[in-house]
């Protein structure tokens, strides 16, 4: 009797220690990255990459590339800064456990027309508040004027705005959908012609309604009607567990 508490102790440590193995096999953070490209030059030494309000910053070099990680999941602002100088901003990005979200190329110059490299080194027109120039006009009143915007009639498109699946130059690097990540539901997805599609589901998952806005939307392992695969519908007197009815 003296020795049950010892075993007890024994066992609770055990299944401790496999809980924290599963733990660290399933990380409960997710991560963001991409690559600066500062009006058109590349990386721009010294730039500030983070999460406003939050101790998550990044400082390129002159490669321009950078990765958040240890973000829990949820939805993010990332902000672009060089010294007191805020540049650019990417908003609603969404960070899944496990995964980290590729951004791609974020090209883009100072919104105000002047590059923080120099006037040496700008590769555009500075656009005066007055201005009557139809070049620094904002049509679409994205905050990028007409000279640096690619299609200054739509608000969706902007050097710097993250790539989505519509068919659409969001970011305006050349490319369409170029580097888009998709994440779904309890599974990955594929940017084809501007729309999105299910490439793969997390185990034991699947699409079984075709419908992409849910994702992989059935659980194989407990789903009456489709155990196992999908329309795999088990008899009335029947349930299905861990795939099989």
């Amino acid at each position: 009797m003296r020795n049950f508490p010892r075993v007890i102790v024994f066992l609770m440590c055990l299944a401790a220690t496999v809980t924290l193995a599963s733990a660290a096999e399933k990380p409960s953070w997710g991560g963001i990255s991409g690559s600066v490209n500062f009006c058109g030059l590349g990386g721009l030494d010294g730039m500030q990459v983070y999460v406003p309000g939050k101790m998550y910053v990044v400082i390129t070099d002159d490669s321009g590339r950078f990765v958040l990680h240890g973000l829990p999941p949820g939805r993010y602002t990332l902000a672009y800064r060089k010294g007191d100088t805020l540049l650019n901003q990417n908003q609603d990005i969404q960070v899944l456990a496990g995964q980290t979200t590729a951004l791609g190329e974020i090209a883009f110059c100072d919104r105000r027309g002047a590059s923080v490299r120099g006037a040496a080194q700008a590769k555009q027109e500075t656009c005066m508040a007055q201005s009557q120039d139809p070049q620094c006009r904002d049509a679409d009143g994205d905050g990028v004027p007409a000279a640096n915007d690619c299609d200054d009639a739509n608000a969706k498109v902007f050097p710097g705005a993250v790539e989505m699946c519509d068919g659409l130059d969001n970011n305006c690097n050349g490319s369409v959908d170029d580097n888009v990540s998709i994440l779904v539901e309890r599974g990955m997805g594929a940017c084809k012609a501007g729309a999105v599609s299910i490439l793969k589901c997390d185990k034991g998952y699947a699409d079984c309604d075709g419908d992409v806005s849910n994702g992989c939307e059935t659980d194989l392992m407990s789903d009456d009607e489709n155990c196992g695969g999908c329309g795999n519908a088990c008899a009335a007197t029947e349930i299905c567990s861990l795939g099989f009815c």
